[in-house]
């Protein structure tokens, strides 16, 4: 145990769930080595499930209704004023996490905020002369960020899963006993550059429900909901959780799957949060940008070699060339064969 004078401390972590969960790795390092230090979370709601392998935290929801309008703004600065912490790790770097932050200022309270992560990204997407970098994840920012306030701490080794452990509620309900393997598919996202084409994915569930005892497919969003709905009609051992399941039970099914493949986001970092290996699927996008997910293996990331990749941050820009190769020229076959290869099926 690490003694600091630092006993209570704020962290703001707003925005999307890949980002909520990145720094998450890092908390639990800081719970392990300061376990005497009070830690509140400002965060969104919908994220709490994140946390729960994190001991003791304390939070505060930025959408609370006491929150909302420019009163609700005030009443939350006034809430964070009465916590007395001594210190903020601002993971977030947006305008309300600068709003809360800048009222610690008067007080000469220590104040730390993560920066440079847009700078780095536009190097490495530019269309030209691309920096072919590995930026510093998520949860090593996050992990140096907590340093600066005098609170240094090695990061976690990366979740292993309890093979013996009881089957969650929501899979036996789902899906009954476990036999032989379960694999997991989120191949669809929100955004065309991330997103595996319709075809390659209907023909990717095909072959994986051929070989594996219950395929679970996941996506969220009315078009992703029909697709896998879809595929669950076509076979009988596939099972849709797209728009059926909380977070938690999201977190409960991924912790008793073998191998899961998924596109460039929730999914990716959902999984190692409790340890499931993941082969990822790479477009507009890269793991150079943040990283392939904590603790998971670099080479289950698939991705091909072309001059215009990566051109962004999320994949939500258009294709320069219009016909989104980087994710056209992933086939099925190569997936289904890392698949095999990470769950001893090969």
């Amino acid at each position: 145990m690490v003694q600091t004078a630092i006993k209570h401390i704020l962290v703001i972590r707003l925005g999307s769930l890949p980002r909520v969960a990145m720094c998450v790795h890092a908390l639990r390092g800081l719970v392990r080595d300061f376990p005497e230090l009070r830690l509140t979370i400002l965060t969104h709601s919908q994220w709490k499930p994140l946390f729960r392998g994190v001991e003791g935290l304390e939070f505060i929801f930025e959408d609370d209704v006491r929150y909302k309008g420019f009163v609700g703004r005030l009443r939350l600065w006034a809430d964070v004023q009465r916590l007395k912490a001594e210190a903020i790790a601002d993971l977030s770097a947006t305008s309300l996490s600068r709003f809360v932050s800048f009222s610690f200022l008067p007080w000469r309270r220590k104040v730390a905020r993560l920066k440079g992560v847009r700078l780095e990204s536009k190097a490495l997407t530019r269309k030209y002369r691309k920096e072919m970098v590995q930026q510093a994840p998520l949860s090593s920012r996050s992990r140096d960020l907590f340093a600066q306030l005098g609170l240094p701490f090695c990061m976690p080794a990366p979740v292993r899963r309890c093979r013996n452990a009881a089957l969650p509620p929501i899979v036996e309900i789902l899906a009954g006993e476990k036999r032989g393997n379960w694999v997991g598919i989120a191949p669809l996202s929100n955004h065309k550059g991330t997103c595996y084409p319709i075809p390659h994915a209907a023909e990717l569930v095909r072959l994986l429900s051929s070989r594996y005892s219950k395929v679970f497919i996941f996506g969220k969003g009315e078009y992703q909901r029909q697709f896998c709905e879809g595929m669950q009609q076509l076979y009988p051992n596939v099972i849709s959780a797209a728009e059926r399941v909380s977070l938690d039970d999201t977190l409960d099914i991924l912790t008793i799957l073998d191998a899961v493949v998924s596109v460039d986001g929730d999914l990716l970092r959902l999984c190692s949060l409790v340890g499931t290996p993941v082969v990822s699927l790479w477009g507009a996008t890269h793991p150079f940008l943040e990283s392939n997910g904590y603790g998971q293996n670099p080479e289950n990331a698939i991705q091909k070699k072309l001059a215009c990749r990566p051109c962004s941050r999320d994949g939500r820009h258009r294709c320069l060339f219009g016909n989104y190769e980087c994710m056209q020229s992933i086939t099925p076959e190569e997936v289904f064969r890392r698949v095999k290869s990470v769950t001893g099926r090969g």
